[in-house]
């Protein structure tokens, strides 16, 4: 008896070591989710939201980020690692979460939020590739005729306006969560509150991003 016990005991301490781990690792995924990537999300969205002023207001606004110092190590640490750990993670909760079988709201947004995720990520990689990839491999710089040309494929919009979507679908939804994993959102009532504004915010950031797109497609 007292050898199972003695058995017992590491397992359950191992157990328990496991669950704070995934504690941690979760909050660490939803924080990265608002910071930094939804932060940049936002400043992405406000300056490429010149080119609704035409493409030489955009180039000219856009100045900053193309000129900052130590840019990759800044590209690195800002975006592209956390994006990975959260892509990472966020496939391992698809893997091992599941919305229960009711028909409530909540479980499809819960569907749709993992649907999103994996959208977004091969977009931004998709996205990433053919902007900053193609310049550091080529010193060829995304630039408005560039980006032009790339609206001006069906296919290549077509990607941009799904990808855009899903980026901004994952991350107004994803407000709502962090909201509930941080205990921010506490109650039905509060919790209902936030949803509604998350869905409008997503409303609002959808026809931002769309007009974005098609600003681009302006002659150059």
């Amino acid at each position: 008896m007292a050898e199972a016990e003695a058995v017992a005991a590491p397992a359950i301490a191992a157990g328990m070591t496991a669950d704070e781990r995934h504690w941690l690792l979760r909050r660490l995924h939803s924080l990265s989710g608002i910071i930094p990537i939804g932060g940049f999300l936002f400043f992405h969205f406000f300056e490429n939201a010149y080119v609704l002023k035409g493409g030489a207001m955009w180039w000219k606004e856009t100045e900053f980020t193309r000129n900052l110092p130590f840019q990759i190590a800044v590209e690195a640490f800002v975006l592209w690692i956390p994006i990975l750990y959260h892509a990472i993670y966020g496939l391992v909760i698809t893997a091992t979460g599941r919305p229960n079988d009711y028909p409530y709201e909540r479980n499809y947004q819960y569907t749709l939020q993992r649907i999103t995720g994996i959208l977004a990520f091969l977009f931004i990689g998709f996205h990433v590739l053919s902007t900053r990839g193609v310049y550091y491999a080529t010193g060829v710089e995304a630039d408005y005729l560039r980006m032009h040309n790339f609206m001006m494929n069906p296919l290549i919009l077509t990607a941009y306006v799904v990808g855009t979507l899903a980026c901004v679908y994952h991350l107004t939804n994803g407000i709502f969560t962090f909201t509930i994993t941080w205990g921010i959102a506490v109650g039905p009532k509060a919790q209902t509150l936030v949803n509604r504004v998350c869905i409008a915010l997503f409303i609002i950031m959808a026809i931002a991003g769309v007009s974005i797109l098609i600003a681009f497609r302006a002659p150059a």
